[in-house]
């Protein structure tokens, strides 16, 4: 079995068509004698290109084969099938051309035009995180996704704007057709909680030419809590989280816990749900399913407790986002000290 002859003839990748015999073309069954394998086939600027020449039998082992880039012979000798060369910068066209003189199939040439172009990829993810955080709100998996392409094409030194070219999207090797389309250089889905990871890739069209191609791998992140202190005045203080172990000097001290990586969604409808323990055993609050939780020192002495939460996701589609954290709160001067939830 022969594979088809790659053909682009677009103006990121120009590539003619080999010439077959004219018997052979009319026949239209029998295979070309030669095809050429392009890797990748829509490069970027300063990337490096592989062609491999492959064909029928062993005549290519036996053939003269002749490179020249940008006009200039760089490689030549017999069996040389293979042929790497570097990009230039965006836009920039490079023109490679092969000459193969057969004793069996005669001459053979190709050319090939090269414009690099360059696809990025930016994502986000419609996950929890406090106020003013200056991170990233990281993936957790069957949570909602957003991913934009920024392509840059330039055709005759002139970059294209994303509304002339046409965005076709895949999701875990799946086409999305119905987001896909002529300007469309946004994606919005929802991943599947069962999967580590999210794959997604868009191939840029201009016209009916391969232009642009782009794929970004969004790993799912597990979601977590973190503790801050909540002040009746200035509110949670985001500035650092607390420790995993705090000595409480007030008589009353309310926790936070901010639920990080979770589907805002989830949060907002009420199927993430927080669950507090106070020493293994259940205790609540007034705003213990607002994820507050208040702490007052009643009597005088000494002591601990281990203050803990839970926040289970009860979407079908988000089951696995689940995350639990602890914190040991040393209280008290003397014997005869106890500690509330309130």
């Amino acid at each position: 079995m022969y594979k088809k002859l790659l053909n682009y003839t677009s103006l990121g990748l120009l590539l003619a068509l080999v010439c077959a015999p004219l018997a052979r073309a009319q026949l239209g069954t029998v295979p070309a004698p030669i095809q050429y394998i392009v890797s990748p086939e829509t490069p970027g600027p300063n990337a490096q290109v592989t062609i491999e020449a492959q064909g029928v039998g062993t005549f290519l082992g036996n053939s003269t084969i002749t490179w020249s880039l940008n006009g200039k012979v760089v490689s030549s000798g017999v069996g040389v099938r293979d042929f790497t060369f570097t990009t230039g910068s965006l836009g920039t066209q490079t023109r490679v051309h092969v000459t193969i003189n057969s004793s069996s199939e005669g001459t053979l040439t190709n050319d090939w035009v090269f414009s690099p172009s360059s696809v990025n990829m930016i994502w986000e993810a419609d996950t929890s995180v406090p106020p003013l955080y200056k991170g990233k709100a990281l993936y957790s998996g069957g949570s909602n996704l957003k991913v934009v392409a920024f392509p840059s094409i330039v055709v005759n030194g002139k970059g294209l704007p994303s509304s002339s070219l046409s965005f076709q999207w895949t999701v875990n090797d799946t086409p999305a057709t119905q987001q896909s389309g002529l300007g469309r250089n946004s994606l919005n889905f929802t991943g599947d909680q069962l999967q580590p990871q999210e794959d997604v890739a868009v191939t840029v069209y201009y016209g009916a030419s391969q232009v642009g191609f782009g794929e970004v791998i969004i790993p799912a992140t597990t979601p977590q809590i973190l503790f801050y202190d909540k002040d009746p005045l200035r509110g949670m203080l985001l500035d650092s989280a607390l420790p995993s172990a705090l000595s409480l000097s007030a008589k009353e001290f309310t926790i936070q816990a901010a639920p990080y990586y979770f589907a805002n969604s989830s949060l907002q409808s009420g199927a993430a749900t927080y669950a507090w323990t106070l020493n293994d055993q259940d205790t609540t609050g007034p705003n213990a399913a607002k994820g507050m939780l208040t702490l007052r020192q009643t009597g005088s002495g000494t002591g601990s407790a281990v203050i803990g939460v839970t926040i289970q996701n009860s979407d079908s589609s988000m089951l696995v986002q689940a995350a639990q954290a602890a914190m040991q709160i040393v209280f008290g001067q003397s014997s005869g000290t106890s500690l509330f939830g309130l």
